[in-house]
């Protein structure tokens, strides 16, 4: 790479709700309210990674960030020697929360780098190149917050060939979020909430996963939200596994359901839950009664009511 002036970018990029109850580690959404805000400076060096954070949330700075395993991944891929990279993560999407936000800050990172150093990158290799940052999070890599915070909409993975289909709803979609106040816990989160899935299942079940899955996709195809929200709440691999490290689970989706949410279950890893719904003031109400219901049990936890973001990582400045 030839001698650069000082170069700088910075993106943003959506929090996401992952799995969306059968599509585990394929279907993702990105939402609307949370970003976490990456900034990316380059200048010739000799390949130092210095990465800092801001914000109202912790996270780790140095190589325990996701930004740096990001920009290390992405440095060694192209063979780039020549320059260093200070980096400051901006966190708005709130940790260990199962929202994304480990999927967030790599999706910025590796898009700000894109810009930045290879323009020509295809959506596989930053694909890819993002999912780094969640090896460090989660163990291995996975795509699917990645994609939903790299582009936005609803998102599905084809994991062979690392390949994003984006869907668009064909009709409104609102999503309320119920977010503990006390997390699982922050070290290694989303390792523990994958440990705790069988690595195997039954024919059976594989079918009955099939179906609510194929019937989730087919929701989103013809615009039946009601349909969508059956799906969403019918995961028969993971939903029963992860339940168990939520407080009050079946009981909140039990409420929230009764109380006219057309579809509820654990937004990614957890803890976070989530429910959808045709109207913004019905999902307001039926979310502030399950906030009620948690904070009556010594659950304090906080509401976010949102739509599903048409757009995923982009530069705010140049």
């Amino acid at each position: 790479m030839s001698k650069m002036n000082r170069l700088k970018t910075i993106v943003k990029a959506p929090a996401s709700i992952a799995n969306l109850g059968p599509g585990f580690d394929i279907l993702a959404m990105a939402i609307e309210g949370l970003y976490d805000v990456v900034e990316v400076e380059v200048s010739d060096g000799e390949g130092i990674v210095d990465v800092k954070t801001e914000g109202i949330f912790s996270v780790p700075e140095g190589p325990e960030n996701v930004a740096y395993r990001v920009a290390k991944s992405f440095l060694d891929y192209y063979s780039i020697t020549n320059i260093d990279l200070r980096i400051k993560v901006v966190k708005g999407v709130p940790p260990a929360s199962g929202l994304g936000s480990s999927g967030a800050t790599s999706a910025a990172t590796a898009y700000a780098l894109a810009k930045l150093l290879r323009k020509d990158i295809n959506e596989s290799e930053l694909l890819r190149l993002a999912a780094e940052g969640e090896a460090l999070v989660a163990g291995t890599p996975h795509y699917d917050n990645v994609a939903a915070s790299l582009f936005g909409n609803i998102v599905l993975i084809d994991l062979d060939k690392g390949k994003v289909y984006k869907i668009e709803p064909r009709i409104p979609i609102y999503i309320a979020v119920v977010l503990p106040k006390t997390p699982l816990r922050t070290d290694k989160k989303t390792g523990l909430a994958r440990s705790v899935i069988p690595k195997s299942i039954d024919l059976h079940t594989h079918v009955k996963q099939q179906s609510s899955l194929a019937k989730l996709i087919y929701a989103l195809m013809v615009g039946d939200i009601k349909l969508f929200g059956e799906a969403i709440s019918a995961d028969f691999v993971v939903e029963h596994h992860r339940a168990k490290l939520i407080p009050y689970y079946y009981e909140l989706k039990e409420l929230a359901l009764k109380l006219g949410a057309l579809g509820f279950n654990i937004s990614g890893a957890g803890p976070s839950t989530f429910f959808v719904h045709k109207s913004y003031k019905e999902a307001l109400s039926i979310g502030e009664k399950l906030i009620s219901f948690l904070k009556d049990k010594g659950v304090n936890s906080d509401l976010l009511v949102t739509r599903i973001s048409d757009k995923g990582s982009e530069v705010i400045h140049q």
